[in-house]
């Protein structure tokens, strides 16, 4: 089977990407200066940023934790969906972004009455791929989220990050409310540092 990739899902991507370099800018830092903080070199963001290569969801999600943004599930209704996610003190701050990511999309796939077989079809994978994705097993490439959301009638976009009672600016102007940003408690373990 091969991934259903249209150029709506190709955009996603693109503006995720494109969002994230424009965060990188707005804070001054160079590709280099990025990389410090996460696993890859420069030249990794470059191609990211170029296109030239897709990064791995962990990197993206890293990608978004040192630019101050957040990954979300945006329902068809234009609501974030985040479920009813705890994050447990025996998680790794990935496998809990991963679930974040996961749960809304296997609750709309529930209440749409579809298969795991099913929703294979549609996004293009087999219906082991849905059930690792859903069960936080093996994460799916960006690309392949966005095409799972995408089927299910949802988009994953990317969001400031504020926490409550601290002062990182969400919306670029110091307040964190608004339809963009995206509210975390204290107890959350992704905060910007």
């Amino acid at each position: 089977m091969a991934l259903h990739v249209d150029d709506e899902a190709d955009m996603s991507l693109v503006r995720i990407v494109g969002g994230l370099r424009s965060a990188r800018l707005d804070a001054g830092l160079s590709q280099n200066a990025l990389s410090s903080g996460l696993p890859v070199r420069g030249r990794a963001i470059s191609e990211w940023e170029t296109g030239l290569s897709e990064p791995t969801l962990e990197h993206l999600m890293q990608l978004c934790r040192e630019l101050g943004r957040y990954l979300v599930v945006v329902g068809p209704d234009g609501a974030v969906r985040n479920g009813l996610i705890r994050q447990h003190a025996r998680d790794a701050w990935g496998i809990f972004e991963r679930r974040r990511l996961a749960v809304p999309l296997r609750n709309r796939r529930l209440a749409l009455g579809l298969t795991q077989r099913q929703l294979g079809r549609l996004v293009g994978v087999s219906r082991d791929s849905i059930q690792r994705w859903e069960l936080v097993h093996v994460p799916p490439r960006p690309i392949a989220h966005i095409v799972w959301a995408q089927k299910l009638g949802c988009r994953l976009e990317l969001r400031p990050v504020a926490v409550e009672g601290s002062p990182v600016e969400a919306d670029g102007r110091g307040h964190a409310e608004g339809p963009n940003a995206v509210v975390l408690s204290k107890s959350y373990g992704g905060s910007p540092s």
